[in-house]
């Protein structure tokens, strides 16, 4: 990871696709930043993934279990 990472909003990660273009800010930053077209993209794909995947943690569950509660039926005599 990069600390260039962490300079972009989750947005501005969710708007790049990562392909280099003329308009993508991070991507141009990237490419600064390593000197290199093929070198910053490389780290731009890894960053990138890395964000999508952080973004996708689940929150703590609680032990109770959430829902409607089913009515049990009385046996007949």
């Amino acid at each position: 990871m990069t600390k260039l990472k962490n300079e972009f909003s989750r947005k501005e990660w969710k708007d790049c696709c990562g392909k280099g273009c003329k308009k993508c800010e991070i991507a141009q930053a990237y490419i600064a930043e390593y000197g290199d077209r093929k070198a910053g993209l490389e780290k731009l794909n890894a960053d990138r993934d890395a964000v999508k995947r952080g973004g996708k943690t689940k929150g703590k569950k609680s032990g109770k279990k959430s829902g409607k509660k089913k009515a049990k039926k009385k046996a007949k005599a």
